[in-house]
């Protein structure tokens, strides 16, 4: 071993006794930053962000690196990345002058006017230079006249999806289900027992936004989606779902109110409709935390005889919060708490019910690219009427839990694989069931 290795192994080795991981941190090769500004000074944005990418796992959090990045992912031709980057640098100096004139320059290539003139009006209560003050100025008359041009604004989507399902009926988990009305056991139909089978979906949908006035915005919005299964396609299904409503955006608050319409088909035959009255209002109470109330009132109506029981009144209400706490892993952790309650309109047999739950995630970037996603749920329903052939008056507890990754191919194609397990314990064995559901889902998003 060469004298120079020699020395590196004996600081390194020192370095983890006395500092531990942070002082190796410090010793370990970083990237070359004069390099990167100066290739940035020569117009060479691209190699700048090839230069410095490759140790954005490693060194993001540093305040010098992250800028670097986001300069030149967003003179690269990169925005959105380049506003994680400066969303890193921000957090940890939240008066960064210039870090705050590209993030708006960054909103502003990705088509976010809002988000660009807030950050521009956040610059100039800074008391910049005459020079960040000027390109402020231009951004801002720039977005007032491009939403004077441009009132309407829309996003689409498109996806397909193929997967296993393990239970496409949500069907019982027994074969035969004891009756107490009758003291017999009851095998199952074949149409009544779990059905498991590979299936393919596919869906699309948009939202339009056409600004009214000062914050006021109305929406409109319509998602389609179709799933045909390989073999029981008496389960395929077709939803349909139309909605309409008023936006409010200022500072840091959202207000939504829309009016809803779902039409589900069921083998090709209309099974349910859905029209719902829906508000949410988001808040930001910092940098990194968003907090929100929401509420949901629905019409629910089954169409054909045999389920017609079913319909119902359903009113839900609730509150979540959202948190990024590693800006460097790009970490959100979200949870939020719901209550509410069911009428019965047709005289179904368990009559009316009370309902409470929660809904916790989290979502980290594994690499540049990919980002890892959990997702939990609970619900506990109690209904309040003894069913008359199960003699008993039913609860209901619902878990499920999903596992995914979302990696980005590029700025609008998304990979989706993911696995789901959905399990419902209730005291009539009728609606007891489980179901496992596996995909890979393509999606293609336009702004």
């Amino acid at each position: 071993m060469s004298p120079p290795k020699i020395l590196i192994t004996l600081l390194l080795a020192t370095a983890t006794l006395l500092g531990g991981p942070q002082v190796v941190y410090a010793l370990a090769a970083a990237p070359d930053l004069a390099v990167a500004e100066r290739l940035l000074r020569e117009g060479q944005a691209k190699a700048a962000y090839e230069l410095l990418i490759v140790d954005e796992l490693s060194h993001s959090g540093s305040e010098d690196f992250d800028y670097l990045l986001g300069l030149a992912a967003l003179e690269s031709g990169h925005p959105d990345k380049a506003t994680l980057a400066f969303e890193r640098v921000l957090a940890v100096n939240p008066n960064h002058a210039a870090a705050r004139l590209d993030m708006g320059r960054a909103f502003f290539a990705l088509g976010d006017y809002e988000g660009a003139k807030g950050e521009f009006e956040s610059i100039l209560k800074l008391d910049p230079p005459a020079a960040a003050r000027a390109v402020a100025d231009r951004y801002i008359t720039a977005i007032k006249e491009r939403s004077r041009n441009s009132a309407l604004r829309t996003t689409g989507y498109v996806d397909v999806a193929i997967g296993r399902d393990t239970n496409v009926n949500n069907g019982p988990s027994a074969a035969a289900i004891y009756v107490p009305l009758f003291g017999v056991s009851l095998a199952l139909p074949t149409a009544s027992s779990r059905l498991p089978d590979n299936y393919l979906s596919y869906g699309a949908g948009m939202e339009g936004t056409f600004a009214i006035d000062g914050p006021w915005s109305a929406v409109a919005g319509l998602d389609v989606r179709n799933r045909s299964n390989f073999k029981a396609n008496e389960f395929d299904f077709l939803s349909t779902e139309y909605r309409a409503g008023m936006q409010y955006l200022q500072d840091s608050n959202t207000l939504r109110m829309t009016l809803g319409h779902n039409n589900y088909d069921l083998d090709g035959s209309l099974f349910r409709s859905i029209d719902t009255v829906s508000g949410d209002w988001k808040h930001r109470l910092s940098e990194q935390t968003e907090g929100s109330v929401f509420f949901q009132d629905s019409r629910i109506r089954y169409t054909q005889i045999a389920t017609r029981a079913n319909s119902s009144d359903f009113f839900v209400y609730g509150a979540g919060i959202t948190r990024v706490y590693d800006q460097g892993q790009r970490t959100q952790i979200f949870g939020s708490a719901f209550g509410g309650s069911e009428r019965a309109t047709d005289e179904r047999p368990d009559g009316d019910r009370s309902l409470y739950g929660a809904r916790a995630g989290v979502q980290r970037a594994l690499g540049n690219e990919v980002d890892l996603f959990v997702l939990g749920s609970y619900q506990r329903s109690k209904y309040e009427q003894l069913n008359p052939i199960f003699q008993a008056t039913r609860e209901d507890r619902q878990y499920e839990v999903t596992l995914g990754l979302n990696w980005r191919l590029n700025q609008d194609w998304t990979l989706r694989p993911q696995a789901a397990y959905l399990r419902n314990d209730s005291n009539l064995p009728l609606n007891k069931f489980n179901r496992y559901d596996a995909s890979v889902t393509l999606r293609r998003d336009f702004r």
